[in-house]
């Protein structure tokens, strides 16, 4: 045999071997990792952004966290590696991260969704200020996010790719309508991605995937680009599988240059950072007309959590309220939720009509360039359409900005007086100056399947506490906590977390926290739906057994002749 016929036959050897894991089965899909790929010229940005996409289009036909790819997501990998080239340096702090973004936010030239057939062909014109702010440090979008339809959450299927399926059991739900962006991170299809969250979108997919997750303190001057829902409760923030991504990505997005280097690259005095336990947020408590259920599958992982955080050698306030308190609670939750939710429906044709007005973004011929042509069009679906009639909204008035301004600014009138006092409550009894953070459970109850959507809670029975930050505009940082044990149906467990809800001034300190909670225990692993793609089959195996032996052999003849 010539040595040109074991070149041949050779070459799956070598192929098997390629991608940067090297059987790793340590590798943490961050870019800390994937920028020293890079660094030491193992790979390019272009063989990074193909490993990525090389998972997605294996293993996303299962999980529907994609609506579409970006096609110009090559290109760009090409000017990073020109840049790197020319340069020796990386364009920024993202340089070659790929990231997958939701599909209510816009990227240039790549339509902008939402989930419905009625946006299919919306192409905005320009990027959404956060895709800017990635663009300038170097970031690869890599795709567009699955997500309930218009982020809603009423509809978590989306008439695009369907109804996003969780990594760690394809039978349970992606929770809220930032699911794809969840979804895709867990799986590593990416490194981070964009979510939006108005009442707990990016927080319920974080908390149900063993996901970092932000929802950022309120900043309306960040949302432009992005469809809205409820501008006075929208926000844009990320998901990654370890913190350091997600602070990275924060830092980027709200332009703080110096939050990620106080975080993660300096030692950081921790002694005089304090949180506090709300012993009735950990244990449960009912009251009238509220039940804060705790699932006994996650009674001990809640435990564990409280443990943690009492080692890491900070402040720990424990506080309890009395059962006034925990009336005066329950009864201002339930009548602000009540006056709240019919602003919502009623600021959208407002919003709606700023968004697709805007002749920067959109064309002329645009399909849609108002709330009424938007009501109108053939593709909306019926369900919309229904909640359009029930709502007795003048359809031929809604392309009028000013009478839409009215709907809004009625709406929302009854909501004023219940969500200040909803915020004096918690400015009263959670909080106060001497707190960096409020340590909570994420969730009480394990991630639904999606035969359980809508059924899993009872009237007036309640499983988290994301409200405090969505009705205050406080931040809030989804820490992966922990997996309930083992089973059949849930061979990796299922992903439980803990947050911190904290005030907008305290970010800094939220995160030094975190940090802490992140060193003393990872639980950062991939589900078994998706594993690495350079494990080898049976049949490589063999077949690289046979080639050792070939190439043995000639080793061999060599060492006679």
């Amino acid at each position: 045999m010539t040595p040109f016929f074991y070149l041949l036959f050779s070459w799956p050897i070598f192929v098997v071997n390629s991608y940067p894991t090297k059987l790793d089965r340590n590798f943490k899909f961050s870019s800390a990792e994937v920028q020293n790929l890079i660094k030491n010229k193992n790979w390019s940005c272009k063989d990074i952004l193909k490993y990525f996409i090389d998972r997605a289009v294996k293993y996303d036909p299962i999980i529907r966290s994609i609506i579409s790819y970006n096609p110009k997501a090559f290109e760009r990998a090409q000017q990073l590696d020109e840049f790197y080239a020319q340069t020796g340096k990386l364009m920024g702090e993202m340089h070659c991260v790929p990231v997958i973004i939701k599909d209510n936010i816009d990227i240039q030239g790549i339509p902008t969704t939402a989930g419905v057939k009625a946006m299919r062909n919306m192409v905005p014109n320009k990027n959404a200020l956060v895709i800017e702010r990635m663009n300038q440090k170097g970031a690869v979008y890599l795709a567009k996010a699955n997500m309930a339809q218009l982020a809603a959450g009423s509809i978590f299927s989306s008439e695009q790719a369907g109804l996003c399926n969780n990594p760690y059991n394809l039978n349970r739900t992606c929770s809220a309508s930032s699911s794809g962006s969840g979804a895709s991170i867990a799986a590593g299809f990416a490194v981070v991605s964009l979510g939006t969250d108005t009442g707990g979108s990016i927080i319920g997919p974080a908390s149900s995937m063993a996901l970092w997750g932000y929802r950022p303190p309120h900043n309306s001057e960040i949302l432009n680009g992005i469809l809205p829902l409820e501008s006075k409760a929208d926000t844009v923030g990320p998901m990654a599988r370890n913190l350091d991504d997600l602070v990275l990505t924060h830092s980027v997005l709200y332009n703080l240059p110096t939050l990620y280097s106080n975080i993660v690259q300096k030692n950081f005095e921790k002694s005089s950072l304090r949180v506090r336990i709300i012993t009735n947020f950990i244990n449960g408590f009912k009251v009238d007309k509220f039940n804060l259920v705790i699932d006994p599958l996650v009674k001990n992982l809640i435990m564990n959590s409280v443990n943690r955080m009492k080692s890491l050698g900070i402040q720990i306030e424990e506080k309890s309220l009395n059962q006034s308190q925990l009336k005066d609670y329950a009864e201002k939750f339930n009548n602000l939720i009540r006056k709240y939710n019919p602003c919502i429906l009623g600021c959208v044709p407002y919003y709606y009509n700023n968004y697709f007005g805007d002749k920067a973004r959109y064309e002329s011929d645009a399909p849609i360039r108002n709330t009424k042509q938007f009501y109108q069009n053939d593709l909306l679906n019926n369900f919309w359409k229904i909640q359009i009639n029930s709502s007795n909204l003048n359809v031929d008035k809604l392309d009028d900005v000013q009478y839409t301004k009215q709907l809004c600014d009625q709406a929302c009138k009854e909501s004023i007086k219940p969500k200040e006092m909803y915020k004096n409550f918690i400015s009263n009894y959670l909080f106060d100056d001497k707190i960096d953070a409020l340590f909570v459970p994420s969730f009480t109850t394990i991630v639904p399947l999606h035969s359980e959507i809508g059924s899993l809670l009872k009237e007036g029975e309640y499983n988290t506490f994301s409200t405090i930050s969505v009705q205050t505009g406080y931040g809030y940082i989804v820490m992966p906590s922990g997996f309930t044990p083992s089973t059949n149906t849930d061979p990796n467990g299922i992903p439980f977390s803990m947050a911190l809800i904290h005030q907008s001034q305290k970010t800094e300190n939220a995160f030094k926290i975190a940090k802490l909670y992140e060193q003393k225990k990872s639980f950062n692993r991939l589900p078994h739906t998706v594993p690495l793609l350079n494990g080898f089959t049976s049949f490589e195996k063999i077949y690289k057994r046979i080639m050792k032996i070939i190439f043995l052999q000639i080793f061999l003849k060599f060492l006679i002749f």
